[in-house]
């Protein structure tokens, strides 16, 4: 037997829906900003997006299999590098989403980048269509019977 869920579980309901509505939207964010909109020669920036409660900082050099690529020789491999832990949009309201690679300033504003096109443009449909109130499903039940009008029934309104 299903177990009913009360009005006094409404706050409880919401808070959690708050949460995965806000995890849902950085790790769309990360996702999205590790894709081609980044400037793609190795992949090594693409990959070192970061959410994190403080300012990740802009410090990392070159990995395998990253450093062993040519820049400019179609070799670049997106892989995330930071896993994107879970957040409490109580306990931690301010999430802040950046990019570890020691050449990231450089990389933000080269002519490949279209970084600002998706935090000006992009960014704003994902926060509204993560945000949006969900409709709950819809339960029909029938006898799989057609319903026929009774001998002498008039339809209203024809």
């Amino acid at each position: 037997m299903a177990k009913k869920r009360g009005i006094g579980q409404i706050v409880t309901d919401l808070e959690q829906q708050l949460n995965s509505d806000f995890n849902a939207l950085i790790a769309l964010t990360v996702e999205g900003l590790s894709s081609d909109i980044s400037p793609v020669d190795t992949g090594f920036f693409a990959s070192s997006w970061k959410a994190s409660t403080q300012r990740p900082q802009a410090k990392d050099e070159k990995t395998e299999p990253w450093s062993a690529y040519k820049q400019g020789s179609n070799q670049g491999t997106i892989k995330p590098r930071h896993p994107i832990p879970e957040f409490n949009y109580k306990k931690q309201p301010t999430v802040y989403v950046g990019n570890t690679a020691v050449y990231a300033l450089q990389a933000f504003s080269s002519p490949k980048s279209g970084i600002p096109q998706f935090v000006q443009g992009e960014m704003r449909d994902l926060v509204n269509s993560t945000f949006q109130e969900k409709r709950a499903g819809r339960i029909f039940a029938q006898t799989g019977q057609r319903m026929v009008a009774p001998v002498g029934y008039e339809q209203l309104g024809g």
